[in-house]
């Protein structure tokens, strides 16, 4: 007996969902690999770590300077086919940095490299948004969970490499070509375009424009992301320093502080798709936000090696689905323009981990290192306040619609 329409569509859907799922997964690997020889490339391109400081602003340069154009094409033609191209070129730029000979031209290639990172996140999460809502339930919390897995994977890769003593050239050629690859293969289950492609009269000038109202939200969302990104960002470029210089702990348990972090971030997203199925997703992140932000403050004020650890693990816990659920409501209030409004979004955030933790450096240098990172606690309680406020601002959680109405439609 022939298979009919709603097995076939639950059956798109599902290839769908695998295949954005192992978008994600790339993504994270070429992050996670290139994160992983970052000390290899400074010694190849003879930078010293002023002049590598300076070429790691290239990442956010590029992905800063993509990520509204790469939004407004995603509009226009649809995110399948941005997010099949910008993926095999954030595979193959993967390999620039490999190729840099001084500081200059690192600083070029990780422009590029983050133009291409900062592409794919918004091609992917908009098509993210697309898969979620024709399913009808909630799942953007484990296509995160995935990206933040595939960088674990990368930097495993990339360290076994290094153990390896394979040139970064190498390392990075080898990666790229089988991670585009695998990225091709199931980038062809992807949904199609006409999905999420802006009606032809929504364009205006060649851009699709938001409403006033609309973008206002999407503002708020972008801070709330924001507020918890930059805990990430403080986590990892000052929790071992707090472990190691202000509370005496050993080298080694200084370098677990971002790991148990991570770790309980990629299982709070791999789960957490079932805990807002059921209690709702602003309920969640609100309530989280605050446990996480009380916490972490908590830790802090004990000011004990393990009492630090275990305030990792929480704000890792709490935190994981704040960003995933604002991408997911860019479904409702974005309307037609998913990508520009996820652009908007990821734009906004992606700026958290980069104002932060030079903020907790001057703070510290005034008031000292524990009570600079209490600036977390109070971002985290701050988001929360403003999911309360956005939420009533919100308008109501489309329907999902059927596949086949899309595609035939």
């Amino acid at each position: 007996m022939a298979a009919g329409p709603a097995a076939t569509d639950a059956g798109r859907l599902t290839r769908a969902r695998r295949a954005t799922a192992t978008i994600f997964l790339v993504t994270g690997m070429v992050f996670g690999n290139w994160v992983s020889r970052v000390p290899d490339i400074k010694q190849q391109s003879h930078a010293d770590t002023g002049s590598l400081g300076t070429a790691l602003l290239g990442i956010a340069v590029g992905a800063v300077l993509a990520r509204p154009w790469c939004g407004q094409l995603t509009a226009r033609l649809g995110s399948r086919v941005v997010t099949r191209v910008a993926i095999v070129g954030c595979c193959l730029a993967l390999i620039l940095p490999a190729l840099a000979t001084n500081a200059l031209m690192l600083g070029l290639a990780l422009t590029v490299l983050g133009a291409a990172l900062g592409s794919i996140d918004i091609a992917m999460n908009t098509h993210a948004v697309a898969v979620e809502k024709h399913i009808g339930r909630p799942i953007m919390s484990s296509f995160h969970g995935v990206y933040s897995t595939g960088g674990l994977l990368g930097a495993v890769i990339g360290g076994r490499a290094a153990a390896l003593a394979l040139s970064p050239r190498m390392h990075f050629t080898l990666a790229a070509v089988a991670l585009a690859a695998l990225a091709l293969v199931a980038s062809s289950w992807l949904l199609p375009p006409s999905v999420d492609v802006v009606p032809q009269d929504v364009v205006a000038r060649g851009r699709v424009r938001l409403s006033r109202d609309r973008r206002f939200l999407l503002i708020l969302l972008g801070i709330i992301g924001l507020c918890s990104m930059a805990g990430e960002g403080a986590v990892g470029d000052w929790g071992a320093v707090y472990l190691r210089e202000d509370l005496g702990s050993s080298v080694s348990l200084a370098s677990c502080g971002f790991a148990v972090y991570s770790l309980a971030m990629i299982t709070g997203r791999l789960l957490g798709d079932r805990l807002v199925a059921r209690w709702g997703d602003w309920q969640v992140i609100t309530w989280a936000s605050v446990v996480g932000g009380l916490g972490f403050a908590l830790a802090l004020t004990v000011g004990r090696p393990a009492a630090a650890i275990g305030g990792f693990i929480v704000l890792g816990l709490s935190l994981c689905l704040v960003v995933p659920v604002t991408f997911s409501k860019v479904g409702s209030v974005g309307g037609d323009s998913a990508g520009p409004g996820v652009a908007v979004v990821s734009g906004i955030s992606g700026l958290g981990p980069i104002m932060l933790p030079p903020v907790i450096g001057f703070l510290a240098e005034a008031a000292g290192l524990p009570t600079a990172l209490g600036a977390v606690s109070v971002l985290a309680l701050c988001a929360a306040v403003l999911m309360k406020i956005v939420g009533h601002l919100l308008p109501p959680q489309p329907e999902p619609q059927a596949l086949v109405a899309v595609i035939d439609g």
